[in-house]
């Protein structure tokens, strides 16, 4: 199905990664400053790590409201005005004075983040449907690679040469770069209706609308606590390679690369699979198998070992994390796959589980810290494992359906 505008799809998935490229970018781009964020801003490190969770709470809310308000007013709008919160919240985090300052600003940033971000899955519906979405969840997801990858590697250099204030002086340019790009290139809304005081009424029916559809529950619930398993090594993940095996900030960034790098394979044996007529249940299957046993692995390490050799821990690090480029795209096929109409709602109510689920996560992560490895391993693992229950008890009827819907196997 083609979109109203000028660009290729290559060119429109170019313009989508970049802006899904705000949460990478956001997230892992301080990841190797946060030690020196906390002696910066005289703060304990658990309270500067605590400002991740804080972020995607603070998506969470952003995406409730972009994605229910583009479903009114139209995507483009909607992306123009959380990427000026979030330029003007970058601003402010350059020239913030203690951790206070710091978490306030952080959650202001992630709200406009949520604003903008909630759109691209609603552009992906709204022009695409069913095996051609998920092609373009995928190709979205190769070209979103190199963010990850990037991010702390940035991150890490920008610190060496203005601090860890340099980290977000940069997302300031980026976001500065999307506001020109988005407002040049993205297509008008065909129509805009009018915000009116019953919004929140029509907001609250069409999410549940949403949540009352049984079937995709299991959907959303397994990618939300996928992620979660991912945040919370996100969350603890400076720590236990810096403090605990003594790792320099440039050799993080250089191990978490590693996991970027195996997600981005992931990712292309999905799009392959993709184009090669594979059902997207199939290729979650086959992540759910890999994260868990990797998780599983890891955690059983941890038990055996309590500081596993480090290349153990990162093997197993790479390929749990790394499944996010089986399961992502595949599950958020699955689950819009529900929602002919509504979309933006629809995403939006998979982007906030996903956000408060993670940030849950990895709150946790922090208030179970105890300075061992143990609690990192044994969350990923939970999470993981919550998401498979609850997969099976809200979607075990449209699995199977789906099951025997598929061809070639």
């Amino acid at each position: 199905m083609k979109h109203p505008n000028t660009l290729s799809d290559k060119q429109t998935a170019a313009l989508m990664a970049m802006l899904v490229a705000l949460m990478p970018f956001s997230i892992d781009a301080y990841l190797p400053a946060i030690p020196e964020m906390a002696q910066s801003l005289g703060s304990n490190i658990h309270r500067i790590e605590r400002s991740l969770s804080l972020f995607m709470f603070g998506v969470a809310f952003g995406q409730v409201t972009g994605g229910a308000v583009s479903d009114i007013k139209g995507r483009k709008p909607v992306a123009l005005a959380g990427l000026g919160v979030y330029a003007l919240s970058s601003l402010g985090l350059v020239l913030t004075a203690n951790a206070d300052q710091l978490l306030l600003l952080r959650a202001v940033q992630a709200f406009g983040a949520g604003m903008s971000v909630v759109v691209v899955g609603a552009l992906v519906r709204d022009y695409y449907d069913g095996r051609q979405a998920a092609q373009m969840f995928a190709l979205i997801g190769i070209i979103l690679m190199v963010a990850p990858l990037l991010a702390p590697m940035a991150g890490a250099a920008l610190q060496s040469l203005g601090g860890w204030r340099a980290v977000f002086a940069f997302l300031l340019v980026y976001a500065l770069l999307l506001l020109f790009l988005v407002g040049r290139f993205l297509p008008k809304p065909a129509q805009s209706g009018k915000i009116g005081v019953d919004v929140f009424g029509v907001v609250a029916a069409r999410f549940k609308r949403v949540l009352q559809t049984r079937g995709a529950l299991g959907y959303l619930f397994f990618q939300a606590f996928s992620f979660g398993s991912m945040f919370a090594f996100l969350t603890e993940s400076s720590f236990v390679y810096m403090n605990r095996y003594g790792v320099s900030p440039h050799g993080y960034a250089w191990i978490f690369a590693l996991n970027i790098i195996t997600m981005a394979t992931f990712n292309r044996v999905t799009a392959w699979r993709l184009k090669t007529g594979a059902h997207p249940q199939h290729i979650l299957r086959w992540g759910i198998i890999v994260q868990f046993a990797a998780n599983l692995l890891l955690t059983a390490l941890v038990l055996a070992f309590v500081l596993p050799p480090l290349w153990a821990l990162v093997l197993c690090v790479m390929f749990s994390v790394g499944t996010q480029g089986l399961v992502g795209a595949n599950t958020q096929a699955c689950f819009m796959n529900y929602f002919k109409q509504d979309g933006g709602s629809a995403n939006a109510v998979l982007g906030v589980c996903q956000s408060l689920i993670g940030a849950g996560m990895g709150m946790l992560v922090t208030w179970l810290h105890n300075g061992s490895v143990l609690v990192m391993a044994g969350m990923m693992l939970a999470s993981t494992v919550c998401g498979i229950v609850l997969l099976w008890t809200f979607s075990h009827q449209a699995w199977l359906e789906n099951e025997r819907g598929m061809e070639g196997f």
